[in-house]
């Protein structure tokens, strides 16, 4: 089932990779994937987000059919200038000095390719739209300020998890960032340093207090950045610290900031300086039961094409998160990227034609 140009759709993926496109700076990925699209026959809408945009594909097929959505992100993290990509007989990595950016070009060249085959084998499909998100790597910015109006699916495949094709997503957690500031009182050093409150000592005290890593099986907690004073000659009069708490139970969330609070309040108090605590909601969790109908279609997708399916409970967000929130049913899938984030990433030939496999068992699901 589904005879995959293999040559071809490893072309489309190492042509990707050579193009630079960080967060924000994604021009000439959406160019290449917008030119691609129009010559599929596929409608491209490009959306402003910002200081990019994305882009919205739309496939038109019988209207008896139900429309199904495919979505990945065009943007990579860095280092992503001059990707040199290196195919040997079973894998596709980087010379090592920079990422390859699979997370998530493979995904994209996955439904290019699906594309491909539905063009040149007359395959029966119904609508397909295909939602590629820039600034995903920074705060799923892209996603945020998309229109979820334009879309007239209900289902959502986002094709954004690491490992071998095969996972499938069932839960990922909520995701809050805090920013603690605390304001002492400036001094001079050397000459009256009783005089001061030194805010990076209050801050101090209040980190080595707050309990961080993993809290429990589904909740974690991470200091991020710190940042305070101005000279080593002035005691310290501003101090702050960006920290996120996750967990896949927005109860416990909850909990953990609440701790937080308490411990920022009275350590600054007990210390006589002033606190301020800003929190931003990232996105909301999500869970998906196994006999949900669109965790069956993707299990069904999976089987159809011969690859053992896998459930699992993910620590990090993506698109899907948002989807979920806004009413569309999601649910995230691997895109066979394996070693994300590093100059070591790599992506499995065989996972690439797997997963363009998956897309069109999918596509030939919704009925």
């Amino acid at each position: 089932m589904y005879n995959i140009n293999t040559k071809r759709l490893i072309k489309t993926f190492t042509d990707m990779a050579k193009i630079p496109s960080p967060s924000w700076k994604e021009d000439a990925m959406r160019a290449y994937i917008r030119k691609s699209a129009k010559e599929l026959g596929a409608s491209v809408r490009e959306l402003p987000c910002g200081e990019s945009k994305n882009l919205l594909l739309t496939l038109k097929g019988d209207a008896k059919r139900k429309p199904v959505l495919f979505s990945a992100h065009m943007d990579t993290v860095t280092p992503c200038e001059n990707v040199r990509p290196l195919v040997t007989g079973t894998k596709i990595t980087s010379d090592g000095t920079t990422i390859l950016g699979s997370d998530d070009k493979a995904a994209i060249a996955m439904f290019i390719e699906a594309l491909r085959y539905i063009r040149e084998t007359g395959m029966p499909h119904g609508p397909v739209e295909i939602l590629i998100s820039c600034a995903e790597e920074v705060g799923l910015h892209g996603i945020k300020a998309f229109n979820m109006s334009l879309l007239k699916s209900k289902h959502a495949f986002v094709f954004d998890s690491d490992g071998q094709i095969g996972k499938i997503v069932l839960q990922a957690p909520y995701h809050s960032t805090m920013t603690i500031t605390i304001t002492g009182k400036a001094a001079h050093a050397g000459m009256e340093p009783e005089r001061g409150i030194n805010a990076i000592n209050v801050l101090s005290e209040i980190i080595t207090r707050l309990p961080t890593g993993r809290l429990d099986h589904e909740t974690t907690a991470n200091i991020g950045t710190i940042t305070g004073g101005r000279a080593t000659n002035i005691v310290a009069e501003k101090a702050a610290c960006v920290l996120e708490v996750r967990s896949l139970v927005l109860k416990k969330l909850k909990a953990q900031e609440a701790v937080i609070r308490a411990v920022v309040r009275e350590t600054a108090a007990r210390s006589g300086a002033r606190s301020a605590i800003a929190r931003t909601m990232e996105y909301a969790g999500f869970t998906i039961r196994p006999d949900d109908g669109i965790a069956r279609i993707a299990r069904l997708a999976m089987e159809r094409v011969g690859i053992q399916h896998q459930f699992m409970v993910s620590g990090g967000g993506s698109d899907t998160n948002i989807f979920n929130k806004a009413g569309i049913r999601a649910i995230n899938l691997s895109a066979g990227m394996m070693k994300v984030h590093t100059t070591n990433e790599y992506v499995m030939i065989r996972d690439l034609v797997d997963g363009t496999k998956v897309v069109l068992s999918i596509i030939e699901l919704m009925k």
